[in-house]
């Protein structure tokens, strides 16, 4: 980092977005709302919650870590700090969810010096529950910061983003997801490697896949998946629809594990030489690619990339996979 403020923050990596928003805590130019966006498990939520603990750290150089404040918040347990998702079962962020935030953001702070709401995965919000945080968006309490996560803008209202400051992250570079795992989380130098190289940058994932190996194992089965869904028929891969449309929770996981397979193929079938993510299935990647060609694999990608928007707008799940495995090329 190009400074020594911003290096107390409990954040790996995307050392501008802790840069920006460091320098304008430091100034006073702290906008009441914004909006971070980003990839599944890319590091938006540990970005908010670095965010809440930098306004109201009480320490000498915030976020401490270390005050009470800091400690409350490291732990979700601070009375200012309220946490807003989609309901697991449901799926859905509702209104009855944005209006209890609402009542709370409308009380003075109980200790700290801002109230802070952190809403998670806001393209899961039904349009109610969307429009109803226009107010508060609208007319902000003069104590009150809103932090909302997406894994996209578009998925929003754009009424909505217009009234957010954006930052967007980008994947972290190989090296910075391995070098995190080996210091912070002891992993060893080839599980390392191996793992921020699986991760696309997504410092989330790797982690999680260190410390649950079940991960790793629900990558490989999501693979195993799509390529016995290429060797399909159409009855075999409405079949496959009809039992993951039941769970969308894994659902948006596994299509981003997808999403990772087709880019590999459209680098390896144009001849680039970028490294490629799913490295460990290099040879397979290599054998479709020149079955399928660039247009396939092309086609099959934006395919993957146009159903995640829409399940993130709350499309049709069923028939959003519908399309999208009739997109996909038959082997």
């Amino acid at each position: 980092m190009t400074t020594t403020h911003a290096q107390h923050w409990p954040v790996i990596g995307h050392e501008w977005a802790v840069e920006h928003l460091d320098r304008a805590i430091r100034h006073g130019r702290m906008r009441h709302a914004l909006l971070i966006t980003g990839a599944s498990q890319i590091g938006k939520t540990a970005l908010a919650r670095a965010l809440a603990m930098a306004l109201n750290c009480t320490g000498d150089a915030p976020p401490c870590g270390q005050c009470r404040s800091c400690t409350l918040i490291a732990k979700d347990g601070h009375p200012d700090v309220a946490w807003v998702e989609a309901d697991r079962e449901g799926g859905t962020l509702k209104i009855d969810q944005v209006r209890d935030l609402q009542q709370t953001l409308a009380l003075r702070p109980y200790e700290a010096r801002y109230r802070v709401a952190i809403l998670l995965r806001f393209h899961e919000a039904n349009p109610a529950a969307a429009n109803a945080l226009l107010k508060t968006l609208e007319e902000p309490s003069p104590d009150a910061v809103l932090i909302l996560t997406a894994d996209s803008a578009d998925h929003l209202l754009p009424t909505i983003v217009s009234r957010c400051q954006p930052l967007h992250l980008r994947p972290l570079p190989v090296d910075t997801v391995r070098d995190a795992l080996e210091r912070r989380w002891d992993a060893p130098p080839d599980q390392a490697q191996t793992l921020a190289q699986l991760s696309g940058g997504r410092i989330g994932w790797a982690i999680e896949a260190l410390e649950n190996p079940e991960a790793l194992e629900q990558r490989g089965a999501a693979l195993d998946m799509l390529e016995m869904a290429l060797h399909g028929n159409r009855r075999a891969r409405f079949a496959l629809v009809e039992s993951l449309s039941a769970d969308k929770q894994t659902l948006l996981p596994l299509l981003e594990t997808w999403q990772g397979f087709w880019r590999d193929m459209l680098l390896i079938a144009g001849g680039s030489r970028a490294p490629i993510t799913n490295h460990d299935r290099a040879a397979t990647l290599g054998d479709l690619a020149h079955e399928t060609g660039i247009d396939a694999a092309q086609q099959a990608l934006q395919a993957t990339r146009r159903t995640l928007d829409l399940l993130g707008k709350n499309a049709n799940t069923r028939l959003a996979l519908e399309v999208l495995l009739l997109d996909y090329p038959v082997l």
